[in-house]
């Protein structure tokens, strides 16, 4: 070998265990000019557009380095990975299921693979790689959590507990698994773990998402015990950090809520058919009972859910050619004049077909279609929108105490209250919006009612999406069926009302959400 690419081969391997992707990419470039057929020059390159979220790019740059070295554990899970990066499920599994038939050994692997099939709410299948991951490499909290969150979306509480308390174990500070086992835990009074959280979070290096992790969990402690003022504190302590970092604009999503309404006046002329007749789409604000909903419809005969997937999204983003970063935006919205929504349909329909199986009906359940309602009354027309409601201050309650995933930027508006309360507001206009504009075709359901008078309204429901009442979806909890959102261990019990008015306990805490809803002319009961 000669000395130039030697040395070039070891700067790089040095890159890349520094995480210096900018340096790997340049190593990476100036080995391929010297031999072109060296593999791991073009997985490098892979790996530094990931990084830099590039993916379609990515996955090209993989796929060079397996045309060289096809058997490749390690190209064939970062494959997989991307491609659920991507949204893309069928290449996902079949480069994660490839990548199994190979042996791999490392746990690095085996987990990414098991997050890959966990994604796509193949839980059983993940459940099994992760436990390999974890036999392997039993000292990486990582791991443990990961196999924790499986074993909490397949209704075992008691294998969750387990695997987040190691997780803690190997690493006190993994200040995530904290957060975790207080959402997990329901034992009222407190777990006793509070002495040990408060002196975690007096920490002087602690990163903003450490902080929101630690905050989150002393929070739900202190509401187990009751103790609603200090809960409240330190949920908005826990949160100031992350609010500075992702340093939110509500004109930016009021662009967005703007532009769809615009795009569908009330009074056009919408096209009526029977395409998508076999859809059901369940939607809503986060925390207001679309995982309820998905599980009591999901029980009957007729109807299958797939959970939350990002199938008409991906669709549209990609029948638009939109290049932008973001899956949906203000400029997507406003192209949409020359995007053919027969094909949006086509692709859409495509990927369901795949998860239908003998079932009717099939119910997409993910709560920010709310965004897409025109658009997917537009490319499926004969589809039905189910769009769930909850008592307004309770929705942006529920929404300031939930921890969405931090990579996300569509929940950033939940680090701030007031800013909860005035991203409600949009979504409030925005579904009066598209009542007015689809009324035959968009039902609104109440949270509360489905609480308090659950069979006539899963009666109305059913008569909406034109299938017979089965007595089993009100035994929904019953179900084995796995549950991949934060409502994963609440619906596998009977339906109860402790969620009901859970605001009346924050009082005064919550003025500036009272400001908003009142300022915006939005009621709500006391």
């Amino acid at each position: 070998m000669p000395e130039t690419l030697k040395r070039l081969k070891k700067k790089a391997a040095i890159a890349l265990n520094d995480g210096a992707f900018a340096e790997l990419e340049s190593y990476a470039k100036q080995i391929l000019q010297l031999d072109d057929t060296y593999a791991d020059a073009w997985f490098f390159l892979s790996l530094s557009a990931t990084e830099r979220r590039k993916v379609s790019v990515a996955i090209e740059l993989v796929d060079s380095a397996l045309r060289l070295s096809g058997r490749n554990t390690e190209y064939v899970a970062h494959k997989a990975r991307l491609h659920t990066m991507a949204g893309q499920k069928e290449a996902a599994v079949a480069a994660a299921d490839y990548a199994m038939t190979l042996g791999p050994e490392g746990p690095l692997i085996l987990d990414t693979l098991g997050v890959v099939y966990s994604r796509f709410e193949m839980h059983e299948q993940a459940r099994e790689v992760l436990k390999l991951s974890v036999k392997v490499s039993p000292d990486n909290p990582q791991f443990q959590f990961n196999l924790a969150s499986v074993e909490q979306f397949l209704g075992n509480a008691a294998g969750a507990e387990e695997g987040y308390r190691n997780a803690i174990r190997v690493k006190p500070d993994f200040y995530r698994a904290y957060w975790a086992l207080s959402e997990l835990e329901k034992n009222l009074g407190g777990s006793g773990r509070l002495p040990v959280l408060e002196e975690l979070v007096k920490g002087t290096n602690l990163s903003p998402e450490d902080r929101l992790y630690l905050g989150h969990a002393i929070s739900r402690e202190y509401e187990k015990a009751g103790n609603y003022d200090r809960a409240f504190q330190s949920l908005s302590t826990g949160k100031e950090g992350m609010r500075a970092k992702v340093d939110y604009r509500l004109v930016s999503d009021k662009k967005l809520f703007d532009a769809m309404k615009q795009a569908f006046p009330i009074d056009g002329d919408y096209a009526r058919g029977d395409l998508g007749n076999q859809n059901i789409f369940v939607l809503g604000m986060p925390r207001s009972g679309t995982t309820l909903v998905d599980r009591v419809l999901s029980t009957h005969s007729r109807i299958v859910s797939m959970g939350e997937v990002q199938y008409f999204a991906r669709a549209m983003k990609e029948v638009s050619g939109s290049k932008t970063q973001t899956m949906l935006d203000s400029e997507l919205v406003m192209g949409s004049r020359e995007v053919d929504f027969s094909e949006v349909g086509r692709r859409y329909l495509f990927q369901v077909g795949e998860r239908t199986g003998i079932k009717e009906f099939s119910l997409d359940k993910m709560p920010l279609n709310f965004f897409y309602v025109g658009f997917i009354l537009k490319a499926l027309p004969g589809a039905k929108i189910v769009c769930l409601r909850r008592h307004p201050v309770d929705t942006c309650l529920s929404n300031y105490r939930q921890l969405f995933a931090v990579n996300f930027s569509y929940y950033n508006y939940h680090y701030d209250l007031k800013d909860t309360a005035e991203y409600y507001c949009l979504f409030d206009e925005l579904m009066a919006h598209w009542k007015a504009v689809f009324p035959d075709r968009f039902l609104e359901v109440d949270y509360e009612d489905i609480v308090a008078k659950p069979e006539p309204t899963v009666r109305e429901l059913c008569a909406f999406l034109s299938v017979e009442f089965e007595i089993a979806s009100l035994e929904f909890y019953k179900s084995k069926s796995a549950v991949s959102t934060a409502s994963a261990m609440q619906v596998r019990e009977p339906l109860y009302s402790s969620a009901v008015d859970r605001w009346k306990h924050y009082g005064d805490h919550l003025a500036p959400v009272f400001e908003v809803l009142s300022k915006k002319g939005v009621s709500y009961s006391q």
